[in-house]
């Protein structure tokens, strides 16, 4: 029973011939790949991708390293203006490259169904366009991580941002190939520099369809959909173009294109909130002693060198009346008892995880606890008395902190900084106290001017 089992499935097999398995079906297109990204402009166009990428970050390093959400968001603008052009125009060319040899009857004669064929001629130069992201990538995190203060990356852009050259990689493609002009792959590059730029200029809800909208990745996180809604859409379009182009069975790019079509309302309606508000960057974290300096959650680590840029401001204070007892990176409510500090990681202050300019840092928080930001009607009943106030808030701040810029020993002080600095100690902490007991006043009868 066994040999005449064994010669009857022999016999079968000898009829429809031998039986091969999956990867062996596949491997000539494996082989082929293989062969297409070691040759040809692709390994030039990942090396391009990278050099572009470093060049853009390298000349922005002092505004992007040290924040999590800055790094990413400058790979993210140069990935999707600058090196998203260069892709398209890179996979145009080598599509054309049929045109280019005449050559499109010698492989259209060829057993691999077109389809294949194309794929494995589009692939490569976006694969190397997404390894030489990926590159940069790693690098700039890995030069962010040492100054970083709170927050993490974010791999959801890295994923849109990575699904995004792919895509522009498989348009570039199809273009090629329908387009015979010589000059179609600059023309492209062109186009689409155009038509990713623009968008960010309006205020339409439609601009988050564009993939290279900006973001502001500081003190938020995108929702968890971001990445596969992202790449439905790029995607998306993508394949229908290249299924339309190449495919038997033309019809199936409605399938692809129905997804994109499904994601694009939903992209649009959410508009601004694809972001939102980190929890830990609002969280106060406070250094003990009074008063109390506190900072969000991913600018603690900067405790210790924002307490050293206003120790000269709080000793000045100290024993004064009224005096602010807490001093915060938040907006506070006019009256409160707390004060408001700038937020450190605004890109002026903050460079590689050091508090630079420490001196306008101190008179920035001065400026703002004496400002009263008054109408000109309401601060004074006149020019004279609206200077003379304003001259008063000015001499305070100084005094506090010391000019933003450096006097030369014979500069001349004005006259209010003089009175200020001529009173004696127990004489000016008792004026200081009455002046910021009317910080919330516009009255001048009850505002004291030196």
């Amino acid at each position: 029973m066994t040999t005449t089992g064994t010669s009857v499935t022999q016999k079968k097999q000898d009829a429809s011939g031998p039986v091969r398995s999956p990867v062996a079906a596949y491997r000539p297109a494996l082989l082929a790949l293989r062969t297409e990204l070691r040759r040809g402009i692709s390994p030039w166009t990942g090396a391009g991708t990278a050099v572009m990428l470093t060049v853009t970050m390298a000349a922005k390093a002092d505004t992007w390293q040290g924040s999590w959400g800055e790094t990413q968001g400058n790979l993210h603008s140069a990935a999707t203006l600058l090196v998203g052009p260069l892709v398209a125009a890179a996979s145009c060319w080598q599509g054309a490259r049929e045109h280019r040899r005449s050559t499109t009857e010698l492989f259209g004669s060829t057993p691999r169904p077109r389809f294949a064929r194309v794929v494995v001629a589009a692939l490569p130069i976006a694969l190397w366009a997404v390894a030489g992201y990926l590159a940069v990538l790693a690098a700039s995190l890995l030069a962010t991580w040492p100054y970083a203060g709170g927050g993490s990356p974010f791999p959801s852009f890295a994923v849109a941002d990575a699904a995004f050259l792919v895509a522009v990689g498989l348009v570039g493609f199809v273009v090629g190939q329908r387009c015979r002009w010589r000059l179609a792959a600059p023309v492209l590059a062109v186009l689409l520099y155009l038509v990713l730029g623009v968008p960010s200029y309006s205020d339409s809800s439609a601009q988050f369809l564009d993939p290279a909208v900006q973001y502001a990745l500081d003190a938020s996180l995108p929702v968890w959909w971001f990445a596969p809604a992202m790449v439905a859409w790029t995607c998306g379009l993508a394949l229908a173009a290249l299924i339309a182009h190449a495919a038997r069975r033309r019809f199936l790019a409605v399938v692809p294109l129905a997804v994109a079509a499904a994601v694009a309302p939903l992209i649009m309606h959410t508009g601004q909130g694809l972001l939102r508000e980190d929890p830990a960057a609002a969280r106060l974290v406070c250094a003990d002693g009074t008063p109390q300096l506190c900072l969000t959650g991913y600018n603690g680590p900067l405790l210790p060198q924002v307490s050293q840029a206003l120790s000269g401001l709080l000793g000045r204070l100290d024993g004064v009346p009224g005096a602010p007892v807490r001093y915060v990176d938040q907006e506070v409510r006019p009256g409160s008892a707390a004060a408001w500090m700038p937020t450190p990681n605004l890109g002026w202050y903050l460079l590689r995880g050091r508090l630079q300019h420490s001196e306008d840092f101190a008179w920035q928080v001065a400026y703002r606890m004496v400002n009263r930001e008054c109408p000109d009607s309401l601060y004074a009943d006149g020019s004279a008395g609206e200077d003379r106030g304003m001259a008063t808030d000015l001499a305070v701040t100084d005094w506090l902190t010391g000019p933003r810029t450096p006097q030369t020993p014979d500069a001349e002080k004005t006259p209010q900084l003089r009175r200020l600095e001529a009173m004696p100690a127990p004489e000016r902490r008792a004026w200081l106290g009455r002046f910021l007991a009317t910080r919330t006043s516009c009255s001048p009868s009850e505002v004291p001017v030196l």
